[in-house]
């Protein structure tokens, strides 16, 4: 099973010539819309499409959140975008309704087997986000993987109190309940 060793701080659009700099590359253009869905009685989400381009990923994830740092278990298959309206459909007649929609936009870079994204997240801003994938969800056997996280977030100029412990969708859900 693959795990994903994740960490997201708050940033700034400015940040790009920054990672330009220290990935030694130009950052590409990325576009997501996330559809995440649920049973109407769930509190969280079961899974998401993703529209990336051309692509749909569709994506189940099992969250373990603690002090900032995410490892998710991670299920998840590609289709053709075109389909997407069916895939909502389907999802519907399975009885999922729409949970929320997150929109982001923004850069990204490959870094050492770190892939890192420098993202505006519609209504919530910018986000620096840095993954590494881990075979194990273990906190102790992933700790060079979170010590070199934490080292480029030092190395591009952002520091721990700069990392978000809430979820975006628990940010965007408190946002909507305002």
């Amino acid at each position: 099973m693959a795990y994903e060793v994740e960490i997201k701080a708050h940033a700034y659009p400015e940040l790009k010539d920054v990672l330009d700099r220290f990935c030694s590359a130009e950052g590409h253009a990325v576009d997501k819309d996330d559809i995440y869905f649920a049973f109407p009685t769930d509190t969280a989400p079961k899974f998401r499409i993703r529209t990336c381009g051309d692509e749909l990923l569709i994506t189940a994830k099992r969250n373990h959140r603690e002090n900032g740092i995410e490892c998710n278990e991670e299920l998840e298959f590609s289709h053709s975008a075109k389909d997407k309206d069916v895939m909502i459909k389907m999802a519907h007649m399975l009885g999922y309704v729409e949970f929320i929609r997150k929109q982001k936009k923004g850069y990204e870079w490959y870094y050492n087997n770190v892939h890192i994204e420098l993202l505006n997240v519609r209504t919530l801003g910018w986000f620096l986000e840095m993954e590494i994938m881990s075979d194990t969800n273990d906190k102790e056997k992933n700790r060079d993987k979170i010590l070199l996280l934490y080292s480029i977030l030092n190395s591009v100029g952002l520091c721990s109190c700069d990392v978000e412990s809430k979820s975006y969708q628990q940010m965007l859900k408190e946002q909507k309940e305002k």
